[in-house]
């Protein structure tokens, strides 16, 4: 059975704010030495390359979590969910997840060839690019912005170090294939800059006051900070301080993650909540090497003159 290869390469743009981008570019191209071809459509024109203007009109992204995955797949839907919020285990009122309405891309494609193949993705020429120009363009207008604004810490960034800032948000993207065929579902997330797992969970300021999260506990009345994501065990925690922490990360701009504890607050203890138990999810995600890597191959079958229906997602994780 041949083995032929499909080619996704995307470039983006980050703009209005740093939670958002525009898919600039993107291309597919399928290779084979057999007659193997690619289509938005069941029953439309198959061909070897297919660009932006053929796919669906992505729209805004905002970041989104693959986390929960198999809420979904466990019933073999025939798209992708994906979830823009990602509440606590320990509270108690509410689900742990929330379904997202947008932000992200999804789109059936088909796959086609005269022969019983293989596919599987090209490594060498597969890639996320941030489009370096247009970010170099709007890292001098965010830097006016700050330099006009009441953040301190964002006055004292230069325009050089907001550009590398709004190139390195590309690690965050990944996009996803889903084999939707009851003989042969899967489903794979690809992180084309991936150097380490991707934990998902753990500490938040979503409400953007520059502290982590907590929640009031009903059983003692104490506050704790809330631990976010979809893990098991129980998580472990140090007393309340009488003082605010400083920054975890105190070089960087505030944001969700670097953020401080709050005096009064019982902190979350990652190290000791793991030598007791406790464990938060990895991402299940691999990166280009892995498909040189045949102890874990990804292969989409397709079946000779038989269209072979896959789901390109493409999203930003929280």
């Amino acid at each position: 059975i041949a083995l032929c290869v499909l080619t996704v390469s995307m470039s983006i743009a980050w703009y209005a704010s740093s939670t958002q981008v525009r898919l600039e570019a993107i291309e597919m191209t399928v290779d084979c030495d057999r007659d193997f071809a690619i289509s938005t459509s069941r029953d439309g024109e198959y061909v070897q390359k297919l660009e932006a203007d053929d796919l669906m009109e992505v729209g805004l992204f905002a970041p989104v979590t693959a986390a929960h995955a198999g809420r979904w797949k466990d019933t073999k839907r025939d798209m992708p969910v994906f979830y823009d919020e990602t509440r606590s285990s320990t509270y108690e009122h509410y689900d742990p997840v929330a379904v997202a309405s947008g932000g992200y891309f999804s789109q059936k494609l088909y796959l086609l060839s005269n022969d019983d193949i293989y596919v599987t993705i090209n490594p060498n020429n597969t890639y996320i690019n941030p489009n370096t120009e247009y970010n170099k363009v709007y890292a001098n207008e965010l830097y006016n912005e700050y330099q006009n604004g009441d953040d301190d810490a964002l006055k004292n960034l230069t325009k050089e170090e907001i550009e590398e800032r709004l190139n390195k948000l590309v690690e965050a993207m990944r996009y996803s294939i889903l084999i939707p065929s009851e003989q042969d579902y899967s489903y794979v997330i690809i992180d084309p800059h991936k150097n380490s797992d991707t934990l998902f969970g753990g500490l938040l300021d979503n409400d953007i006051d520059r502290y982590y999260d907590f929640y009031i506990k009903e059983s003692d009345h104490l506050q704790y900070e809330r631990v976010y994501g979809e893990w098991t065990g129980e998580p472990v925690y140090n007393d309340a301080s009488q003082t605010d922490s400083d920054y975890l990360e105190p070089n960087e701009d505030p944001n969700a993650f670097n953020a401080r504890h709050k005096a009064g607050v019982k902190t979350f203890d990652y190290d000791k909540s793991v030598e007791n138990g406790f464990e938060i999810k990895k991402e299940n995600s691999i990166d280009l090497n892995d498909f040189n890597n045949e102890v874990k191959p990804f292969r989409i079958p397709v079946y000779r003159n038989q269209p072979q229906e896959i789901v390109l997602s493409i999203y930003i994780e929280k």
